[in-house]
């Protein structure tokens, strides 16, 4: 096999640290595209934390519906956590109702109260506490989350609804 000139072997090198420079500039313009607009394409999860309003402790095993504000989806089936939580994506909803199944919030007067809509634009930018009128406690919102305070309901509530 008959030995390379200078000449080829040098341009093979040129072209091969233009290469290597090309693809540091594209990684690095692919990690500013994702650092930059890595927001935009995210989906927004919002959590829901269920509080027993008469001793704090986090409800768990709880059944719970989660309706968005546009109504074509079907509204969303959940279990709390051990810590009382559910988690949801918003899929762009600007507000969401809750229902504990076999509980009762504790600010609404009657179980037959209409379920209150919850601003995920504002549990994301500061969170959200419910009224608590089934105990004491001082809590404090967290951002992301909805801290819901509610009791089972009595037998009686049950039967008559």
């Amino acid at each position: 096999m008959p030995p390379m000139s200078n000449k080829s072997a040098i341009e093979r090198g040129d072209l091969s640290s233009r290469l290597r420079r090309a693809s540091r500039l594209l990684g690095f313009l692919i990690l500013v595209g994702v650092a930059g607009f890595g927001d935009v394409g995210r989906a927004q999860s919002v959590i829901v934390r269920f509080l027993n309003g008469r001793n704090g402790k986090p409800i768990t095993d709880a059944r719970v519906y989660v309706a968005l504000d546009n109504k074509r989806q079907q509204p969303l089936d959940l279990s709390t956590d051990r810590n009382g939580e559910v988690q949801f994506e918003t899929n762009g909803a600007q507000n969401f109702q809750v229902v504990a199944i076999g509980h009762v919030a504790c600010g609404d007067d009657t179980i037959s109260a209409p379920h209150r809509e919850y601003s995920i634009a504002e549990i994301l930018k500061s969170g959200l506490l419910t009224q608590n009128n089934c105990g004491r406690g001082n809590y404090e919102p967290l951002r992301g989350r909805l801290l819901y305070f509610a009791r089972r309901l009595t037998f009686w509530e049950m039967f008559r609804n």
